[in-house]
C-alpha cells in the first residue's frame, strides 16, 4: 500500500513498485524478482551461518580483548572459520563442523589489525604440544627496543591464556592463563610457560597471546586501562583438536574441579540438522518417473518413450517397430 504525503509525493509499495524519496528526489523502483537459489547455494550459506555462529561464541571467550578490536574483526573471523570447516573434504557440508576442520587458518589470526602482534612486541611466542601438554615458550623480552609501549603507557602485561570450547558438548573453559608484568626499562630472562591442567576430551583447545597497557590511576590509586580500538594487540598463537581421553584416572580427577560455562545460543547442530533436511527433500524431488507417450493406431497401442527436446536420432533409433 502507497500514501500521498501533504506535498503531493507518493511512498511506498504499488504492485512490484516501490516509491520513496530521497531529500527532494522522488524515486520508484521495482521490486527485485525471487530469485531461485539452488541446493548447493542454500547449503553453502547455511555452512556460513554455522561459521558466524561459532565466531560468535569465541569472541565471547575472548571478550576481555575483543572489546578493542577492529571493525572488521568479526568478518575476518567468520571467513577464518569457514575456511577451517571447508578444509575437511571428506566430510560433506551437514555432516562437518569446527570440531573436523583444519585449525591452523586459526594460527596468527590478530584481533586487532590496527596493532599486530607481531608489530607491538618483537619477539614470537612459540605454541606447541607435547605429551599431551600445552607448552609456549618464550625468548628474552626487552622493554626499550622490544615493545611498543603507548604515548601515556606506564605498564604493560602480556597475557597468555589457555581455553577449551566444545561445541558438540556446549561448554567452554578457562583451563589457565600466565601474566607476564613488563615494567620500564625491564629485561624479562627467556622462559617455558607449561600449566599443568588436564585437557578436556573431543575439545578444542585455543591458546592467545594480548598485550594489556594501563597509564595514569584512579582517585582511588588503581592503574587505568588506556587500551583502545586503535591500539590493542591480541593474537591466537595455538589451535589444537585434544583427541579421546589418554589418561583416564586424571580426567576423573579433574572433572570434580571443573568450572564449564554454557555455550550461549549455539545453533550449531540445528544448522547441520537443517542441511541434511534440504538434501534429502531436494534428493525426494529429483526422483521423476518417465513419462510415456501412447500412441493410438488402427490394429495396436504402442508405447514408447517420450522424445526428449533437441535429441538427435541417427536412423538405427528411428526404427520403433
Amino acid at each position: 500500500m502507497a500514501i500521498i504525503d501533504k506535498k503531493g509525493r507518493i511512498h511506498g509499495k504499488i504492485g512490484n513498485l516501490v516509491y520513496r524519496t530521497v531529500g527532494d528526489t522522488e524515486i520508484v523502483q521495482t521490486k527485485a524478482a525471487k530469485v531461485k537459489q539452488t541446493l548447493s547455494t542454500k547449503e553453502s550459506a547455511m555452512e556460513f551461518g554455522l561459521a558466524s555462529n561459532c565466531g560468535r561464541i569465541l569472541r565471547s571467550v575472548f571478550s576481555t580483548f575483543c572489546c578493542n578490536s577492529d571493525g572488521k574483526m568479526i568478518n575476518r573471523m567468520n571467513v577464518t572459520l569457514l575456511k577451517c570447516i571447508k578444509d575437511n573434504i571428506s566430510k560433506e557440508r551437514g555432516n562437518r563442523d569446527l570440531h573436523d576442520g583444519n585449525l591452523e587458518h586459526l594460527l596468527g589470526f590478530q584481533f586487532n589489525a590496527h596493532s599486530p602482534m607481531n608489530m607491538a612486541l618483537a619477539i614470537r611466542p612459540l605454541c606447541f604440544m607435547e605429551a599431551g601438554r600445552v607448552k609456549v615458550k618464550l625468548p628474552e623480552i626487552k622493554e626499550n627496543t622490544q615493545l611498543q609501549q603507548l604515548k601515556y603507557g606506564r605498564h604493560a602485561v602480556l597475557r597468555l591464556m589457555l581455553v577449551a570450547v566444545n561445541f558438540r558438548e556446549n561448554y567452554y573453559e578457562y583451563l589457565s592463563y600466565q601474566d607476564i608484568d613488563i615494567a620500564k626499562g625491564a629485561v624479562i630472562p627467556e622462559q617455558e610457560w607449561n600449566p599443568d591442567v588436564v585437557l578436556p576430551p573431543r575439545s578444542i583447545l585455543l591458546v592467545s597471546a594480548s598485550l594489556h597497557y594501563s597509564g595514569l590511576t584512579d582517585v582511588s590509586g588503581q592503574a587505568q586501562s588506556i587500551n583502545s580500538k586503535d591500539f590493542s594487540p591480541a593474537e591466537l598463537i595455538g589451535a589444537f583438536h585434544i583427541s579421546e581421553e589418554e589418561f583416564t584416572q586424571q580426567i576423573e580427577k579433574a572433572e570434580e574441579e571443573r568450572m564449564r560455562y554454557p555455550l550461549d545460543n549455539y545453533r550449531g547442530q540445528e544448522i547441520l540438522k537443517e542441511i541434511n533436511k534440504k538434501r534429502g527433500k531436494n534428493s525426494r524431488s529429483q526422483v521423476l518417473k518417465p513419462k510415456t507417450s501412447i500412441i493410438k493406431t488402427a490394429d495396436k497401442k504402442e508405447t514408447v518413450p517420450e522424445i526428449p527436446i533437441g535429441k538427435v536420432f541417427y536412423q538405427t533409433e528411428l526404427n520403433f517397430g
